[in-house]
This record gives structure tokens, sequence and C-alpha cells, in this order.
């Protein structure tokens, strides 16, 4: 996908933050979505939008998923920042995270990294992201070790 406007709520749609167009992975689980999210719109159109085509508010979003229970005090915005942890931690070289997060510095998207944490942390969080039922590979673990 390509990111090349933003359209915040009580704003005019303007350029991304930093002035630029960026490309973005879209995940195979969420893939199918956004192409039935596409159907019948010009690339030009806004992706995300209500039932009529109009513009999909973010007051809408927080209040239909019901954010101040289910967000536990994380922002909308957070949920960004969160995709780049999981992709670090699958070996993404971090300057293609600086380029799909649209990050200026490396250095901002290197604040990252601390989250990441030890090999044990790894290890770990490649077993919670693991499919359920999935074994074998490098996160089954050795013999003996606790799952």
């Amino acid at each position: 996908m390509i990111v090349r406007r933003s359209a915040p709520e009580g704003i005019a749609t303007k350029a991304t933050k930093s002035g630029r167009s960026r490309r973005v992975p879209i995940g195979n689980r969420v893939l199918p979505i956004v192409e039935r999210l596409k159907v019948d719109k010009l690339p030009s159109d806004l992706l995300f939008t209500t039932v009529s085509g109009s513009r999909l508010h973010r007051s809408a979003v927080l209040r239909t998923m019901r954010w101040e229970r289910t967000g536990r005090g994380r922002r909308i915005h957070d949920l960004r920042h969160t995709a780049a942890c999981p992709w670090l931690a699958r070996g993404v070289d971090v300057s293609t995270v600086q380029a799909w997060m649209g990050h200026a510095s490396i250095a901002t998207t290197n604040l990252y990294l601390h989250h990441l944490g030890t090999g044990a942390d790894l290890a770990s969080l490649e077993r919670l992201n693991r499919a359920p039922g999935a074994t074998g590979g490098p996160s089954a673990g050795r013999a003996g070790e606790q799952q």
C-alpha cells in the first residue's frame, strides 16, 4: 500500500508528516480486508470510509471500538508504532522499517530496538506470535524447555 496523504479529523486532507509518499506493507491476513475496501474506489479515494463513502472520523472509530475500555490508556496512533516492533523482531532491516514508518532519521526508528530485549525475549515473542497448534522450526524450543 502507498500512503500519500493524511486526513485527520477536523483538518483538511494534507500531505504525510514527512511530505513524502511511502510504501507500507500489508500482512497476508489483512490483505483480503483491504482488497474488499478498495472495490469501486479510485486510487485517489480514501480507503477507510463510512458505508455511504464519507470520510471516516477518528471519533466514530473510537466510539465503535469502545476505545476508552479496549485501548487500555493507549492512543490509536500507538498502533502504528506497535507495528515496528514485530517487523524488527522478525528481522526486517532497520532502514526498511524506517522507510515504512516514514521516519526522517534512522535514530527515530532505532528507538524501537530497545523494546525487543534479549534473545530470550525474542524467542518468547516468537512463541507468542506463532499460530496456535504450530510446531517445529527454530521457535519450537529444545527438549526439556517449557513452552
